[in-house]
């Protein structure tokens, strides 16, 4: 395995809890909707209400990002704003959850989760939480966590530095 030089990190699931403000707002975890219909009208009324800039942190988040950062690697966020339509309501959101949490990794956003492979590289590992996107960077040659927990992320991060 080559040497790794870039560690991606996924926000929403692994680092800021979409799921818990979703279902607070509507009453059910996002991936029960019972169909993309149901699940996008609630999805457009979360993004009018910007809803993505005042997300609460995962639990033990920052415990993940301080291990980060005393890394000798370059950590940058990569984040979907779901589609190229929802892409400029999401990016302002997205940006102000990190200033506001002072999290300075390097953004990058993009508009659709199939973005995120253009990425992986054998000297890059992906962090996130939804198993395509794990599939996706590992065909594309790249090292990647599907994250469950904290403590479990940094354990596999260990393993592969």
């Amino acid at each position: 395995m080559a040497d790794i030089t870039t560690i991606y990190l996924d926000m929403d699931g692994v680092i800021a809890d979409f799921s818990k403000r979703y279902k607070e707002l509507f009453g059910i975890d996002p991936s029960e909707a019972d169909n993309y219909k149901t699940f996008e009208k609630f999805f457009l009324q979360f993004i009018a209400q910007e809803q993505f800039s005042t997300l609460e942190l995962m639990p033990d988040a920052f415990k993940l990002i301080d291990y980060l950062k005393s890394l000798d690697i370059t950590t940058k966020i990569l984040s979907s704003t779901s589609s190229e339509s929802k892409d400029e309501a999401i990016r302002g959101q997205k940006f102000k959850w990190l200033e506001t949490h002072n999290i300075t990794f390097e953004p990058i956003l993009v508009p659709g989760k199939r973005f995120k492979r253009q990425y992986a590289t054998p000297s890059s590992i992906l962090i996130d939480d939804t198993e395509s996107n794990i599939n996706q960077w590992h065909e594309d040659g790249g090292v990647a966590i599907l994250h469950t927990n904290i403590d479990d992320t940094i354990n596999r991060l260990k393993a592969y530095l």
